[in-house]
């Protein structure tokens, strides 16, 4: 076998070992089952579970419904950068930025932390329209998510309860059960929100 193709072969296995990384990492952040990672993407699940483990090579079809279903781009989940070497920089380019709306429309979260980073703290840019309502269903026990206002008034519900916080003002609450943010001003609101997960080592 030639040096060149030796290499090409060594860039692949590494491309695929980071993919199914991202895959598993990805899914537990969502607090998804294999089997629901299936529905959700119609990859089926045996070759979600083969992906995971490095143990197949999945098309670019696979790929992209994957990526797709989990709310992220086919340029993010197979990035690699393996050098302890390399300048701690990423630049996340509006283009690769996934963006995910509210189910009235009104409500856009931008995903603008590290994919590296997304099992354990999620990092979103979150823009709301007049009315606009993002609910959100509980994720790992013990979540905590922190919403920064920026411009505006964001409403936060949690188990019935709301809270109300203008420019400038931080609401931090329990994320491992049903919420909901809410536009209740009369302009647009603007807000960063980190969702901290709760996990397990080992």
């Amino acid at each position: 076998m030639s040096r060149r193709k030796r290499e090409k072969d060594a860039d692949c296995d590494a491309v695929n070992a980071q993919f199914g990384k991202t895959i598993g990492r990805l899914r537990k952040a969502e607090a998804l089952s294999l089997g629901e990672l299936a529905e959700q993407s119609g990859v089926a699940k045996s070759m979600i579970s083969q992906i995971e483990k490095n143990e197949s090579n999945p098309t670019l079809a696979t790929i992209t419904r994957l990526s797709r279903a989990l709310g992220t781009s086919v340029e993010a989940v197979l990035s690699v950068n393996d050098s302890d070497d390399d300048p701690l920089v990423e630049h996340a380019r509006r283009k690769d930025t996934p963006v995910l709306m509210s189910d009235d429309g009104l409500c856009t979260l931008r995903i603008i932390g590290s994919i590296d980073t997304v099992e354990f703290v999620q990092w979103y840019d979150f823009t709301a329209k007049p009315g606009g309502k993002l609910e959100s269903s509980p994720h790992p026990d013990g979540s905590i998510e922190n919403l920064s206002i920026l411009t505006g008034r964001l409403s936060v519900t949690v188990d019935g309860q709301t809270w109300t916080a203008k420019a400038g003002e931080t609401l931090r609450y329990r994320a491992d059960r049903d919420h909901a943010i809410e536009n209740t001003g009369e302009n647009s609101a603007h807000a960063t929100m980190v969702n901290i997960l709760a996990f397990s080592v080992g």
